[in-house]
């Protein structure tokens, strides 16, 4: 089955999200975002809502936790320090992941080399705050699980912009 029909069909049926070809082989269209700018910066749609969820997420734990801590400035501290840093792992996550999105066969090679770049960072960032006694290592790990808030998030965030989009 020649390429250029799926393109034909996707243009023809809009309530189809997904084309059967002949090997029985689904094909998911990838529809790219619109870019939005971040900072004078243009950064996927998805990363934009990702990054509102890890700030969110920040928040809510600046203003819940930090009533229940006695040492309020270095939970602070080490809270921001792991947000910037999950915010930073995510950013580098989006970026690579577009570099070696269509490398082929160099891809999983450099999958795994930044996978270990993001951990190495994560890690000695940890051991750093840890050693050197200028922010709670907790709150900093509490921080960096802001990646997992923000990923969770995301859906519920797209759908309240897509909401307030008048637009769309």
């Amino acid at each position: 089955m020649p390429d250029s029909n799926i393109n034909d069909e996707l243009e023809n049926d809009e309530d189809q999200d997904n084309i059967d070809d002949d090997d029985g082989i689904i094909i998911v269209p990838v529809i790219p975002e619109e870019p939005v700018v971040f900072f004078g910066t243009e950064i996927n749609a998805v990363l934009f809502e990702m990054i509102m969820g890890i700030i969110i997420y920040g928040l809510a734990c600046q203003v819940i936790i930090i009533w229940f801590v006695s040492e309020k400035l270095d939970f602070s501290m080490g809270l921001w320090a792991g947000i910037l840093i999950a915010i930073g792992y995510s950013a580098h996550l989006w970026w690579s992941i577009g570099r070696y999105l269509y490398m082929g066969t160099y891809a999983a090679g450099l999958s795994r080399k930044h996978m270990l770049f993001r951990y190495l960072i994560v890690t000695v960032m940890l051991v750093w705050a840890a050693v050197a006694g200028l922010t709670q290592f907790l709150a900093a790990v509490l921080g960096i699980f802001g990646i997992k808030a923000g990923a969770f998030m995301q859906p519920l965030l797209r759908k309240i912009l897509k909401r307030g989009n008048l637009d769309g």
